[in-house]
């Protein structure tokens, strides 16, 4: 079933938790740029929250990611922000968003490994791998959690956390203990969006491991058409610090399978809201 995009989230307040600085449009940019399209985007309060934003990566660079100076942080921290905030601006609309920084370390300032087997360079993990700083993230983002779950009106969407990138995990866990904790007294409605590019290039492995995690709880998938081509120009337009072609790939990957699944005449987008 493909919703139309006024019944995606019927929430006026939406809360979108971006582990890093390019994933508000890697996981919902479809949904976001529908908005738009469909002239929806001024019936939406939406607030951006960028957990880790503190970060020493640049894409292509083995040497300067080794690199953790505060001159370093400060360089590739400074140009991916305002990728970021370019980029939002030209999906959403300057004055459409308001956004908000956590400051907190990623995964590479951390020293996490990165993987050397995958298309993209990320570390992987469970809440088993936390570390002691790991761990300290994850208590400030569950106390922030428990502020945003009582918001009236609101959907809060994060990642599925599709391939197990240690700080998508971090927030994921943090999020869903907050709610476990605080039980019925909770009024916002939460969605998972899927991990893009990660997803269009994601095994079975990879997808038993996020089915796994979907089926503790119950949820809704939704689905809605995306102009797909769009989305991934924007992603290779606005991110050149970040991106490879793989992210396209990625991108255009999953669009097809959901969109050959539905067969639908456009690529297809999807959340799993928990049912109330």
């Amino acid at each position: 079933m493909i919703r139309q995009i006024n019944d995606v989230v019927t929430e006026k307040n939406i809360i979108i938790l971006s582990p890093h600085y390019d994933d508000v449009i890697l996981i919902f940019g479809g949904y976001l740029d529908a908005l738009v399209a469909n002239q929806l985007i001024h019936t939406k309060n939406i607030h951006i929250i960028q957990i880790f934003s503190r970060t020493n990566y640049q894409a292509r660079d083995d040497v300067g990611n080794k690199d953790h100076s505060l001159k370093r942080i400060q360089y590739a921290t400074g140009i991916r922000l305002l990728e970021d905030l370019n980029c939002l601006d030209d999906l959403i609309g300057h004055g459409n968003y308001s956004y908000e920084l956590k400051a907190e370390r990623e995964c590479v300032v951390r020293q996490k490994g990165l993987k050397s087997d995958e298309a993209f360079e990320f570390p992987q993990g469970s809440k088993d791998d936390f570390d002691s700083e790991d761990r300290q993230i994850y208590d400030r983002i569950k106390k922030h959690a428990c502020k945003w779950l009582i918001s009236e009106e609101c959907a809060i969407l994060l990642p599925l956390g599709v391939k197990e990138h240690i700080d998508h995990i971090i927030l994921r866990e943090a999020v869903m203990d907050a709610k476990n904790e605080l039980a019925h007294n909770t009024n916002a409605v939460v969605c998972f969006g899927e991990d893009q590019p990660y997803t269009g290039l994601a095994d079975k492995n990879d997808w038993d491991k996020a089915s796994a995690f979907l089926n503790e709880m119950p949820v809704i998938k939704i689905n809605y058409s995306i102009d797909e081509e769009r989305k991934s120009n924007l992603v290779m337009k606005h991110y050149p610090s970040q991106v490879e072609e793989s992210y396209r790939e990625g991108i255009l990957n999953r669009a097809a399978q959901l969109k050959q699944k539905y067969g639908t005449d456009t690529g297809v987008e999807r959340l799993y809201q928990i049912k109330p």
